[in-house]
């Protein structure tokens, strides 16, 4: 099943969202995003790293009640 992640779940305002296949890539793709868009460089923090890797989703599969709050 493919995973996604939204910039908007993190509460950030940002239509973003990057898909693949495992958890791994999407988190990889989240990253580059973060640092190339967002100038965040989530390597940096292990905190925000796991936060976003906590927001990935089954494709479908709704976030979190009050992610994107």
């Amino acid at each position: 099943m493919t995973k996604s992640f939204r910039c908007r779940d993190a509460g950030l305002v940002c239509r973003a969202q990057v898909t693949g296949e495992t958890e791994e890539e999407v988190l990889g793709q989240a990253i580059a995003h973060a640092r190339e868009v967002h100038g965040v460089d989530l390597t940096d923090s292990r905190t925000l790293a796991r936060h976003a890797q906590s927001l990935i989703r089954d494709d479908g599969r709704p976030a979190p009640a009050g992610a994107g709050t």
